[in-house]
């Protein structure tokens, strides 16, 4: 095949009968059959001055007519054009041959398609398989989450282009594309044509209309393309794009008026019913064009399953809406160790966020990313309230947030009392099994639900009094103190109280209503929290809406909108093993029960220390440097604990410490599997890291170096997260990355971490160091527990280890 013996210009005709046969695609483009493509001589190299080139058919005097999408100043005819048609005639399978030519004489390095209409658009369903095409959104007449999506991700998609754009020196997309043929190292940037098939229709929304028309203007700049389809042309409909349009192809249109707007004059209202192909190509002021419109004909879907073969979808293909999934593809993963626990591990979230809790997938389009939608019940509104009507999966969300809540938190953290009043068969109750489970009634057990609900004013009642006795100023300093080994109370350090059904509490228990009023206000002072479930958000009193803070509009089968406008997909609250509700609570009450309920009516009292989800330890108390016992030796295995810390007053017995592990880890691994980044502010260990050779990548001993080396570490590792989607075998085997294990050794913690970029950000990442690569090293001045605990980085990682003495 060869796209270059297509006519780069073409010429305007005088008034003539257009042929009768539609033109073939193929043969315009010189290629005898499909058989005849192969994907090596169909997209040969072509400067930037021949691309965005494609026949649309032949003049009446045989040559064929090619349109071309390039802005003028570039020798096009312009970015952005409409093709007008009656209804039933062929404007939309023109639409679709013009993304068939640009498909078969340019890469999708060169151009990407977005496909827009409504009620399916057939004619552009048909190139959805394309290895072109960003996205799609093919029902956007009937779908207002498809066009919230859509619009999102359209501008999100023209502001990427426009930063790298910036980012490589040439903001504009011509100036870009230039700077790429003259051979600068930079990104490709392929060019968009966004196909709106059925505008008329489209754009009796409002908000679509400024969004096209926003893309009018802002597109060009980044290479964005409109290329719409109409019947007609309403003067409010078009109001500020049409100015935009700079080529128009009329077939056979309704009226004299369209065609007259289209073209400035009446004809492609009087072309011939019999010739559906006909019409006229305007450009500017002057110059029409006569054509009979190319046809792929029925070797279309042919064409674009051959195409499909050639290259992969491009890497900044558009995300498909979060899909239904279960709660471990959120956790990160779920593993379960050779000694029988069961860790949960995730990767987001810094420690003092000990209540932050994913329950689903947030969809962020304009991202291009799908992220954990987490909840934070730590703050002063740690409250959630899921609404939405009878199989919208309310109860769902709260089953899900319960088993998240047990996997992620053992027993003496998180405690939860269930309300199950669901006029159903009653989920939530089939999850009373769980360890974390504190008591749970049901709708036939009026007592009990009123007891549970009483328990809860309990606790705040009990620790209003703890606080003022023990000099407790929140609850985050109780949180940190049980963590630490001070049991405090009998309670859990965090209760969650989670109704389902609350306007059957509000009906069948009206005098509990003021005492679940008064722990939205004061609940969270005391870690006391509500998970509420309702149909209607206006069945919660306006006053203790304000307090509840966390809210879920779900809509149907856990989909729905979070609180700040971004579509969500609640989890299945189901795990690898678990199909149903009871196998996942007697699963989970295996690994994460750490003592039996207490008696109704009574706090609950741990028998014996929890097995935590993620295991914790009590807090170090500081250690300072001592004589080696003749009674044994203290080893450290990187491969069982991936970080190492030593507390010591400041001096050379801390470097040598460091020295000497730098030394073994050296010895024992080569530089091609192990590499070195050291921070040194002291100066301590200048000779070992000159020993250090090829294992060495980072050496620092200022503020400004290490702040350099921080910033690069902190992308290298995050590029090393798994994604969302990733299976927890995948996780476990580290295969989305591969590279040497990275050793970060911290001489004098205590300068490091008070420079500009500090240390902090590495505290979520430590429990997940085995999947990442990575092992901290440290010293540090030894430290109180008010102290530690107020310190992120150095608060994980007491929590993770116990003291070692030597």
């Amino acid at each position: 095949m060869n796209p270059e013996t297509v006519p780069q210009h073409w010429e305007p005709a005088q008034e003539a009968a257009p042929p009768a046969p539609s033109p073939d695609l193929l043969r315009l483009l010189g290629v005898p059959g499909i058989e005849a493509l192969h994907p090596q001589p169909a997209w040969p190299p072509r400067p930037f001055d021949r691309r965005l080139r494609a026949p649309i058919g032949l003049d009446p005097a045989g040559a064929p007519l090619v349109l071309d999408l390039k802005q003028a100043e570039a020798g096009g005819l312009g970015p952005h054009g409409v093709i007008v048609g009656a209804e039933g005639g062929v404007r939309d399978e023109l639409l679709r041959d013009l993304l068939l030519g640009l498909a078969l004489t340019h890469p999708p390095e060169a151009v990407n398609f977005v496909l827009l209409g409504h009620r399916g658009a057939p004619e552009l369903e048909e190139l959805a398989g394309l290895p072109h095409v960003l996205g799609t959104a093919l029902d956007l007449a009937h779908d207002p989450r498809q066009r919230r999506r859509m619009t999102e991700q359209l501008q999100g998609e023209v502001d990427r282009r426009h930063q790298l754009q910036l980012d490589g020196g040439h903001p504009r997309f011509l100036e870009y594309q230039e700077a790429l043929q003259a051979g600068e190292n930079l990104p490709q940037l392929p060019a968009i044509v966004c196909a709106v098939a059925g505008y008329d229709v489209l754009a009796a929304d409002p908000a679509l209309r400024e969004t096209l028309l926003w893309a009018a203007k802002a597109g060009p700049r980044g290479g964005l393309h409109l290329v719409l389809t109409t019947g007609e042309i309403d003067t409010e409909q078009f109001r500020g794009l049409y100015s935009h349009l700079a080529w128009r192809v009329a077939l056979r249109t309704n009226d004299e008026e369209t065609s007259r707007i289209a073209l400035g004059t009446p004809d492609a209202a009087h072309l011939p019913l019999d010739a559906p192909g006909a019409g006229f190509l305007r450009a500017g002021p002057t110059g029409l064009a006569t054509f009979q419109a190319v046809t792929s004909g029925s070797s279309a879907s042919r064409l674009v399953r051959t195409l499909a073969g050639w290259s992969p979808p491009p890497p900044t293909a558009w995300l498909p809406p979060p899909a239904p999934h279960d709660l471990d593809t959120v956790l990160y993963p779920l593993v379960i160790t050779d000694d029988g626990r069961l860790l949960a591990k995730h990767t987001h979230f810094s420690p003092q966020e000990r209540l932050s809790t994913p329950i689903g997938v947030l969809d962020d389009p304009g991202a291009l990313a799908h992220y954990s939608l987490l909840f934070d019940f730590a703050g002063p509104h740690g409250h959630l309230a899921a609404y939405g009507q009878p199989g919208s999966g309310t109860s769902t969300a709260l089953c899900t947030l319960l088993a998240s809540l047990a996997l992620r938190h053992p027993a003496d953290q998180v405690g939860c009392l269930l309300v199950d009043l669901d006029p159903g068969e009653g989920p939530l109750s089939e999850l009373r099994e769980l360890g974390n489970v504190l008591g749970c009634a049901g709708a036939g057990e009026p007592d009990q639900v009123a007891e549970l609900v009483y328990r809860a004013g309990q606790v705040v009642r009990s620790r209003e009094a703890l606080f003022s006795a023990a000099g407790i100023e929140s609850i985050e300093v109780l949180r940190q103190r049980r963590l630490h080994g001070e049991p405090l109370d009998d309670w859990p350090s965090d209760v969650f109280l989670i109704i389902d059904g609350w306007p059957r509490l509000r009906e069948r228990f009206a005098e509990l209503v003021p005492l679940v009023e008064h722990l939205a206000e004061a609940g969270p002072l005391y870690g006391v929290h509500l998970a509420l479930a309702t149909d209607s958000w206006q069945a919660i009193d306006r006053q203790m809406r304000s307090k509840l803070g966390t809210t879920l509009e779900l809509h149907e089968a856990g989909r729905g909108v979070e609180a700040g406008g971004h579509d969500i997909q609640v989890a299945r609250p189901r795990i690898q093993g678990c199909p149903d509700l009871p196998t996942l609570a007697k699963t989970l009450a295996r690994f994460s029960a750490a003592s039996p309920r207490p008696p109704a009516g009574e706090p609950p009292v741990p028998d014996e220390p929890p097995v935590p989800v993620a295991p914790l330890a009590p807090e170090p108390e500081p250690v300072a440097p001592q004589e080696p016992q003749p009674t044994g030796t203290v080893t450290w295995d990187p491969a069982v604990s991936p970080h190492f810390a030593v507390f010591g007053e400041s001096g050379q017995e801390r470097s040598e410490l460091l020295r000497a592990l730098l030394r073994e880890v050296t010895l024992r691994h080569s530089a091609a599997q192990s590499k070195v980044l050291l921070f040194d502010y002291r100066s301590e260990l200048r000779d070992t890291a000159e020993d250090l050779g090829d294992h060495l990548v980072g050496y620092a001993d200022d503020p400004d170096a290490g702040a350099e080396m921080l910033r690069d570490l902190h992308s290298l590792l995050h590029n090393r997260l798994p994604p969302v989607e990733a299976s927890a075998d995948a996780v476990r085997g580290r295969s989305w990355w591969s590279g040497p294990e990275l050793y970060l050794v911290v001489d004098d913690y205590d300068r490091v971490s008070g420079g500009e970029v500090g240390l902090s950000w590495l505290a979520p990442l430590l429990p997940i160091a085995d999947d990442l690569g990575f092992h901290l090293l440290l010293s540090c001045t030894p430290r109180g527990p008010e102290e530690l605990a107020a310190d992120p980085l150095l608060d994980r990682l007491c929590s993770m280890y116990r003291p070692q003495g030597g």
